[in-house]
């Protein structure tokens, strides 16, 4: 191989870590496959002939889906386009095999919707996660007691069982902040009306603004950074949805973003449109009061809700 191919063709540059989840490795193993079968010039359907498979079964894996003797598809594929180096070999089906473990959301079963698990399965292996929340705290950041509001809000007839997984599912996000290891920054964008919402009792409010405080003060300060968009910034600003782009270190895995709304969510990857969504965020942080000014605008109004508590 030239020094490009072998630049192209190896994947030793993607090191097996189990703490980034599952769905990143099946992404990384999927997008190098990828990478190399077009690299040689073959379809996907010809790739597929050629293995033994199916072409939807070579898209899958190319995806980063979940697909039944991946590790053998894999390197039957590699095969294919001239990969024969032993270690290289091995070393993909080592991502192969951390491709297989369950997916972050799994631990809480069948009560995490289908839509926001593959925000959940690959929010671990983020570099950066960038996030505009318009009506909530946003979710990494919220107590329990107020999650448990939020899911009640939304999905008033859920088992109290479910309502209590998915709480402790969008409270337990915040452990991957901790990591020794490749921790993610957080940039996270939210509306001023979001701390004058009521949420339950005064009290409620009262908790989550004191534990925001808490966590831009404590270990954390320097991995979370929080900014408040004022009410004065109006229409020009305005975002009706959700949004959280991530992007990732490792070359192998591109920007990907989840669109929420009412009762389901887009993603979107890549390149282009990926991109207009990340400088839509970086506008709203840039139109937003700075980082620095959130602790004052927390303690301003934890003061106006103690005063006004009976």
């Amino acid at each position: 191989m030239t020094g490009q191919h072998r630049e192209i063709r190896s994947i030793r540059g993607f090191a097996p870590r189990p703490h980034l989840g599952a769905a990143a490795h099946r992404r990384a193993l999927g997008e190098h496959l990828r990478r190399c079968r077009t690299g040689i010039g073959i379809t996907g359907k010809t790739a597929a002939q050629s293995i033994g498979t199916s072409g939807p079964t070579v898209s899958r894996l190319e995806r980063g889906d979940r697909t039944e003797n991946t590790s053998l598809h894999a390197t039957a594929l590699l095969r294919l386009c001239g990969v024969t180096d032993l270690q290289e070999l091995a070393h993909a089906r080592s991502i192969a095999a951390q491709g297989e473990q369950p997916d972050a959301w799994e631990a809480y079963g069948n009560s995490i919707v289908r839509w926001v698990q593959p925000l959940l399965a690959l929010e671990p292996a983020a570099q950066r996660i960038m996030s505009y929340e318009p009506q909530l705290v946003p979710g990494w950041l919220q107590t329990h007691e107020y999650a448990q509001l939020v899911i009640r809000a939304g999905f008033p007839d859920l088992p109290h069982a479910e309502v209590e997984a998915r709480a402790r599912a969008r409270v337990n996000r915040l452990d991957m902040f901790h990591r020794d290891q490749d921790p993610p920054a957080l940039v996270a964008i939210m509306d001023e009306d979001v701390l004058r919402r009521p949420a339950g009792s005064p009290g409620v409010m009262y908790r989550q603004i004191q534990y925001l405080i808490q966590l831009l003060t404590g270990d954390l300060r320097h991995r979370i950074s929080l900014h408040i968009a004022p009410l004065s910034m109006g229409m020009t600003g305005a975002v009706g949805h959700p949004i959280v782009h991530l992007r990732f270190a490792d070359a192998l895995l591109s920007d990907f973003v989840y669109l929420e709304q009412s009762e389901g969510a887009r993603c979107v990857e890549g390149e282009g449109e990926a991109e207009r969504y990340l400088a839509r965020i970086a506008t709203l942080s840039g139109m937003a009061n700075p980082a620095d000014l959130t602790l004052t605008q927390l303690e301003d109004r934890l003061d106006e809700l103690a005063t006004s508590r009976p």
